[in-house]
C-alpha cells in the first residue's frame, strides 16, 4: 500500500508539473515581448527559451553580429507566431522586438510633446525619410524650413546628420508618424520674438537692423537685441515717402539699416508681426504735410504722366506727391473710355483737383473742367440753330463734325447722309465731303439723354426743301403724284411739280384695294396716279402714301351718296361701283 501510494505521489507531481507547463505556454500571445535565455546556438537559428513549453527560434540574419552572443544570454523577444507548422517551435524577432520598444517611445514622446533627433536617409516622394529612435518616419519636403524652399544642395547637408524634429502626426494602428523640422524652427522663432517683443515698443528706434528678404512689394529685416533675433517686416510704401517701383530700388540683401522705426505691433495674428518704417524717422520731412494749403480744390494744377494702370493713371504734382487721375475723370462724356486712349506716359497734363485726404495721404485729379462742356453747350446752342462746322470723319452712314466753339467731340455731333441733300437721298453723298472741309449745318435734334447732337447740312442750305409740298396738307388729304420708278415691291413717286427733289415709296399693298391688283409692274414711269396721305409727320419729314386709301375712301362716299335715294339704289351700287373701277383699270391697261 504504502508503495502503491508513493508511485503516485510522483504521477501527481509530474502531472501537475506538466500541467503547470501547459497553462503557461498558453498565456503566451502572439506580438507580445517577453523574456528569454539562449539555450543553444546554431548556425542558422538561436534557441530561446522562453518558459514555455516549447522553445523559440530567432533566425541569425536578425543580429548585425551574431557570433558575439553566448549561451545563457537573456534578452527581450516579440514572440511572431506560437507554432513554427515545419518545426513545432514558437517563432521569435529579435528586430520586432526593437522596433516595437522604439515604437512605444516615439509614442510617448509625442504625447509629451518633446523634441526628438532624427536623421535623414533618403528622399522619397514628397519629402524625405527619416530614422527617429529607430523607427522610419516621414519628413514632408514643405516642413524641412522655416524659411524660403531650400536648393537642393542645401538640402544634400542635412543628410547622415542628426536633426532636431518635431513629431506632427502620428498612427498608432499603421505604426507611422510624421515629423518636422519647420516645427523646430517655428517653435525656436517664437521664444526668439517674445524675448524680443519683451524690449522693444511702438514708436521705438531700432539700430543695425540687417535686411533679410525681399519681394516686389516689402522687405524683412532682421532684428538683433541682447543675442535674440527676431524678423520684422517694411512694406514699400514705407520704405519712402518717394513711389518707388520695387524696394531693391534703394536696399538690397544683406544690407545694414542704421536706424529704423517700429510703426507697429500687431498681437492679434500668430506669430505676433513687427511693422518698421524708414520714413516716419525723426527729421524725415512728410511731404503731405499741409498738402490742403498747397493744393485747393477745383484749382487747375500741371503734372506729368508717370504711370498708368487699367483704372487710370498716376499724375505727378512734385517729387513725392502723386494724384490718381482716374480713367472716368478723363472724358466727360465716356466714363468708361480706356485710359490709354486719353493719356500718353510722360505727358504734361492740367488738371483739376477734386479732393484731398491728408490722412489717407491721396490726392484725385480730373481732366474735365468744373463745369461740364455739355451743360456749356445747351447754353450756346438750341435745335434749328445754323451753326459753323469742320468735317472731322466720314464713315459709311455719317458725317462726323466740330461744331466751332462747342467744346463737344465730333463723335458725338452727326449728320446722316440722308441729310446731306436735297437733290439726292444716296450714301454716294457723303464722297461729296473732305476731312476738314468747312460746312454749315442745322441743329435738327440735341439729344442731352445720351448728349449727342444730330445736324443737317441740307437744312441750312439755299437749296428749298421739297418737303414743305406737305407744309399745308394733313393726314387723309389727296396728292397728284407722278411715278417715277417702278420697283418689285411697289412704285417710288413724287408730287407735281417736284420732279425728283422727294421721292416717295408706296408700298405693294398699298397700290390697290383689291389684292389681284397690287401690281407695280401695271405701272409705266411718268403714269398721273392719285394717293392719299396715310400718314406724316412734319418734324421727322416722314410720308406715307397710298392708293388703296384713296379707293377706299371713295368707295365711302358713293356709299354715302347713294344710300340717300333710297333702298332701291342700294340694290344696284354693286354694279355703279364695278363700272367705275372698271374704266379706271381699263385706263391703266390701255397705257
Amino acid at each position: 500500500m504504502e508503495l502503491k501510494t508513493e508511485s503516485t505521489s510522483k504521477n501527481t507531481k509530474e502531472f501537475e508539473r506538466l500541467l503547470e507547463l501547459d497553462l503557461k505556454g498558453r498565456t503566451l500571445k502572439e506580438n507580445t515581448i517577453v523574456k528569454g535565455k539562449i539555450v543553444q546556438l546554431m548556425p542558422k537559428y538561436a534557441v530561446i527559451d522562453i518558459g514555455g513549453k516549447s522553445d523559440g527560434l530567432i533566425a541569425s540574419d536578425e543580429w548585425d553580429d551574431f557570433s558575439s552572443l553566448k549561451i545563457n544570454d537573456t534578452l527581450d523577444v516579440l514572440i511572431d507566431r506560437l507554432e513554427d507548422y515545419r518545426l513545432g517551435n514558437v517563432v521569435l524577432s529579435k528586430r520586432k522586438c526593437d522596433l516595437l520598444k522604439n515604437w512605444t517611445k516615439l509614442v510617448e514622446a509625442y504625447k509629451k510633446g518633446e523634441l526628438v533627433s532624427g536623421v535623414i536617409r533618403s528622399r522619397t516622394r514628397g519629402g524625405y525619410l527619416v530614422v527617429v529612435m529607430g523607427s522610419n518616419c516621414f519628413l514632408p519636403g514643405s516642413a524641412i524650413s522655416a524659411d524660403s524652399p531650400l536648393k537642393p544642395e542645401e538640402v544634400n547637408k542635412l543628410f547622415d546628420v542628426p536633426t532636431k524634429m518635431k513629431i506632427v502626426s502620428i498612427n498608432e494602428q499603421r505604426m507611422n508618424a510624421i515629423v518636422s523640422i519647420k516645427e523646430v524652427h517655428a517653435a525656436d522663432k517664437k521664444k526668439q520674438l517674445d524675448l524680443i517683443l519683451k524690449k522693444i515698443k511702438v514708436g521705438d528706434i531700432l539700430k543695425d537692423v540687417v535686411v533679410h528678404a525681399m519681394n516686389d512689394w516689402g522687405v524683412w529685416c532682421t532684428i538683433s537685441i541682447d543675442g535674440a533675433s527676431a524678423i520684422g517686416m517694411m512694406h514699400i510704401t514705407q520704405l519712402s515717402w518717394h513711389r518707388l517701383r520695387k524696394p531693391s530700388d534703394i536696399l538690397s540683401l544683406n544690407q545694414k539699416i542704421p536706424q529704423i522705426k517700429v510703426i507697429d505691433i500687431d498681437k492679434t495674428v500668430n506669430p505676433h508681426r513687427i511693422s518698421l518704417s524708414l520714413k516716419d524717422l525723426p527729421g524725415v520731412k512728410n511731404p503731405f504735410d499741409g498738402l490742403k494749403e498747397r493744393y485747393l480744390v477745383n484749382k487747375f494744377y500741371s503734372g506729368k504722366i508717370v504711370k498708368i494702370l487699367k483704372f487710370g493713371a498716376f499724375v505727378q504734382l512734385e517729387d513725392s506727391i502723386q494724384a490718381l487721375l482716374h480713367q472716368s475723370e478723363c472724358d466727360p462724356f465716356n466714363r468708361m473710355a480706356n485710359i490709354n486712349d486719353l493719356v500718353q506716359l510722360g505727358k504734361e497734363v492740367n488738371v483739376r483737383l477734386l479732393k484731398v485726404d491728408e490722412k489717407e495721404k491721396k490726392i484725385s485729379v480730373s481732366l474735365v473742367p468744373e463745369s461740364h462742356p455739355w451743360d456749356n453747350f445747351l447754353k450756346k446752342f438750341s435745335e434749328n440753330q445754323i451753326v459753323s462746322c469742320e468735317v472731322a470723319k466720314r464713315d459709311v452712314r455719317h458725317l462726323h463734325l466740330n461744331i466751332e466753339n462747342s467744346g463737344i467731340p465730333s463723335r458725338l455731333c452727326l449728320c446722316f447722309w440722308k441729310n446731306l441733300s436735297y437733290n439726292s437721298e444716296s450714301e454716294e453723298n457723303l464722297k461729296n465731303f473732305s476731312v476738314k472741309e468747312k460746312v454749315k449745318a442745322k441743329i435738327l435734334n440735341i439729344d442731352s439723354k445720351k448728349m449727342r447732337v444730330f445736324l443737317g447740312v441740307r437744312e441750312a442750305s439755299s437749296d428749298s426743301d421739297p418737303f414743305e409740298y406737305f407744309s399745308q396738307k394733313e393726314t387723309g388729304s389727296t396728292v397728284v403724284c407722278v411715278v417715277r420708278e417702278v420697283m418689285l415691291t411697289g412704285i417710288k413717286v413724287s408730287p407735281e411739280n417736284q420732279k425728283n427733289k422727294l421721292l416717295i415709296t408706296i408700298k405693294k399693298n398699298h397700290l390697290a384695294k383689291s389684292l389681284s391688283d397690287c401690281r407695280p409692274e401695271i405701272y409705266r414711269k411718268n403714269d398721273i396716279v392719285k394717293s392719299q396721305i396715310i400718314a406724316l409727320d412734319k418734324k421727322q419729314r416722314k410720308v406715307q402714301l397710298s392708293i388703296k386709301a384713296l379707293e377706299e375712301s371713295e368707295e365711302a362716299k358713293l356709299v354715302k351718296k347713294f344710300g340717300k335715294d333710297g333702298g332701291s339704289s342700294g340694290k344696284v351700287l354693286k354694279d355703279i361701283l364695278g363700272k367705275v373701277f372698271s374704266s379706271k383699270k381699263d385706263e391703266k391697261d390701255k397705257k
